[in-house]
């Protein structure tokens, strides 16, 4: 299989969620594909014994006590089941928050919503600060997994908004479930009370719309609409007097109810008094409670850590199957704030290479010698980078990978790490963790299918 070949499978690989989900699909059925036996890169088939099923010997012996299958304890394989659940279950809700925090950087940086979907200008032409606006992110539909709620509100009455997306990493799908002007009330029966952002009717009581959630499309569905005509403020409607026989609480307001999508405004249809809707509205909810919504301000510090967070635990998942992370370049930018600073001297005071900046007027640009040999060179403009090239150095490796590294084993080692081919590169070998703040980027040349030099840094896609 060729890198391109491997840059495909992995590929397909996110958009099916598999790399994420395979620790519960072992548990459950196997980590293959959609298809029971996929091939998947970086997972090779078990071979039994010549083919046969397990637990045979060859004719003319005889188990040892030595060779009895060995069963372990219940309670341990319990146990291991429900850390790798756990684990999984982990990873799944950090990547949701890395790819929120994708979005949440592009409105922050680049004053833009995902996918062009909705008019931007409001973004454009707010008032006051980013900050000003705010985020959360809470399964607030009920369906188990996050929603990124963003309710931007430094705008005209027109351009004021509150939105939920909902991202599902197994399908590497966005969706916009619910946009309405940003006056809600959210409940746990998956309801939504949405005041309007104006009152054009024929009375005092704010008018609202009613919102179910609806699991099948994963969206909301308007349900109801209210409003009200007080005799007070109109004495007719539709060349028609107030209906006051049915005003039979003589409050001087009736109220419309309409369910549904459409709301209506009907002269028939202003025919209930104050207990016929407290009574109804009690029936809608059934019980509900609010829920208080975890807004919080939104900028980068609101949402610092959710790629980080994911990334570590990227890496964890991924160190399970190295013995030689001590030395790893890549990992630095995870744990350290200046890992420029961190790879000299780990690379000085273990390795002896020597540093040196080569350039008098380019103080910001040093390479790192080895017997005499460019191996290294550390660039510290923006948010720095780091170059390893030419010979492997002892156990040192960006991310798993080295000069001298098949190309196919490099794109596999990566992938484990969460990178995947960037849309924004220009390069062929070119990958990253994600588009917004507290991501990587990593690119690397080759000759003869072997990694000649390797580039890292931090990266966002929306970072002028």
């Amino acid at each position: 299989m060729g890198y391109k070949d491997v840059k495909k499978e992995i590929g397909s690989l996110k958009k099916q969620g598999i790399v994420l989900m395979c620790a519960v699909s072992i548990l459950l059925v196997g980590c293959g594909g959609k298809e029971t036996g996929s091939e998947q890169p970086g997972i090779e088939p078990i071979e039994q014994n010549g083919g046969e099923s397990g637990n045979t010997f060859a004719e003319g012996t005889e188990k040892t006590e030595l060779e009895e299958t060995v069963v372990p304890d219940s309670t341990d394989m319990e146990n291991a089941d429900e850390a790798a659940a756990e684990n999984a279950q982990a990873l799944y809700a950090a990547q949701v928050r890395h790819y929120y925090g994708g979005i949440l950087s592009q409105i922050t940086a680049a004053w833009q919503l995902p996918n062009g979907e909705l008019d931007t200008s409001s973004l454009e032409n707010g008032f006051g600060q980013m900050s000003d606006n705010r985020f959360a992110v809470a399964d607030i539909d009920g369906d188990g997994r996050e929603e990124l709620i963003v309710c931007y509100v430094n705008a005209s009455m027109a351009g004021m908004m509150e939105i939920i997306y909902d991202y599902d990493p197994v399908l590497d799908e966005l969706k916009r479930e619910f946009t309405e002007w940003p006056m809600l009330t959210y409940y746990d029966n998956g309801m939504i009370k949405a005041e309007a952002s104006h009152n054009h009717t024929h009375g005092e009581f704010w008018p609202f719309a009613l919102y179910q959630y609806e699991a099948e499309s994963d969206s909301y569905k308007q349900i109801a609409y209210v409003h009200t005509w007080d005799k007070e403020i109109y004495d007719e409607y539709e060349g028609q007097p107030f209906p006051q026989e049915l005003d039979t609480d003589e409050d001087g307001t009736l109220f419309n109810i309409s369910e549904g999508v459409e709301p209506s405004y009907e002269y028939e249809n202003y025919k209930y008094n104050q207990t016929d809707y407290e009574k109804w509205y009690d029936e809608m909810m059934d019980g509900a409670q609010e829920i208080t919504v975890p807004y919080q301000p939104l900028e980068h510090e609101s949402y610092a850590d959710f790629t980080p967070a994911y990334l570590k635990l990227k890496a964890e998942e991924a160190g399970r199957e190295r013995t030689d992370t001590a030395d790893d370049l890549g990992l630095l930018i995870l744990s350290e704030d200046r890992f420029l600073n961190a790879a000299q001297t780990l690379l000085s005071e273990k390795y002896g290479v020597e540093l040196e900046q080569p350039e008098p007027n380019f103080e910001e640009h040093t390479v790192g010698l080895v017997d005499g040999r460019e191996v290294f060179s550390f660039t510290a403009l923006d948010a720095g980078d780091l170059s390893y090239y030419g010979e492997k150095v002892g156990d040192v490796t960006i991310f798993g990978i080295y000069p001298g590294i098949s190309v196919d084993d490099a794109w596999k080692k990566l992938s484990a790490y969460g990178f995947y081919a960037s849309p924004y590169g220009e390069v062929e070998n070119c990958l990253i963790t994600g588009d917004g703040f507290g991501n990587i980027s990593i690119w690397f040349s080759a000759e003869d299918n072997k990694v000649t030099q390797i580039t890292v840094m931090p990266f966002c896609a929306f970072a002028g």
